[in-house]
């Protein structure tokens, strides 16, 4: 009997191309993030990077080692993180610098109760101050004015030519990251400071301030913490 070995050839190939693409398909659907990467509520907060200072010196930050991949809502035990979006020369983010410090040391449980308790005992938030300057006339910061502001020391001159120093509150006790060529700035999409964005430990973004004019990040917080049945017992 004669054998077409030509067609068998053909058919082979098909075969294996065939299943090849139903391969790629399969790998694909396994190792591609469904969820899109995004500043809006919902999705996957871009990187955010850069050299920290955390009161003592500077050292390098990646977003990422902050994010359980693995978070399910109503685990208590992860950690969130409030992103601040500000600039040394903005005049807003000067004044809300000692309201924010304020929340920044309720929710990271540095606030105590009398008793020595912390005054908030619901999930761990991790605030960070992403440090930029602005393309405006005045606006031009540097390593040593973002460290003024943060421990109100210093001579620098921040917002309006007002000392560092001179800002409302206490030194700031989260860290602040050297944004000032706008990098993180740029991939978050931010127009204009001060921005705040809440992420969830898994990485999504979880609540945006332009989306909610009406609340501080406190009220976003407390919300959130409420709708995902995380607010501790009295």
């Amino acid at each position: 009997m004669k054998q077409n070995t030509e067609a068998d050839v053909r058919t082979d190939t098909a075969v294996k191309i065939t299943a090849l693409f139903f391969i790629a398909i399969i790998f694909l659907a396994f190792t591609t993030d469904p969820i899109k990467t995004g500043t809006k509520e919902g999705e996957r907060a871009p990187p955010l990077e850069g050299m920290m200072y955390n009161g003592s010196g500077w050292t390098e930050f990646k977003m990422d080692n902050y994010i359980a991949d693995n978070w399910t809502v109503g685990d208590a035990n992860a950690e969130w993180l409030v992103i601040e979006f500000m600039d040394t020369d903005c005049g807003f983010c000067f004044d809300d610098a000692d309201e924010f410090g304020e929340i920044a040391d309720y929710f990271m449980k540095i606030s105590r109760e009398s008793d020595g308790t912390p005054a908030w005992n619901g999930p761990t938030v991790n605030f960070i101050a992403s440090a930029t300057q602005l393309d405006l006339p005045n606006h031009e910061t540097s390593r040593t004015e973002i460290i003024s502001f943060r421990d109100k020391n210093g001579d620098e001159e921040c917002a309006n030519g007002r000392p560092c120093q001179s800002r409302g509150g206490d030194a700031h006790n989260f860290i602040y990251l050297d944004d000032i060529d706008q990098d993180n700035m740029k991939e978050w999409k931010v127009p204009g400071t001060p921005s705040y964005f809440i992420v969830q430990p898994d990485g999504i973004v979880a609540w945006v301030h332009s989306e909610h004019p009406q609340e501080k990040v406190s009220d976003g917080l407390f919300r959130l913490f409420d709708e995902q049945g995380l607010m501790p017992n009295e």
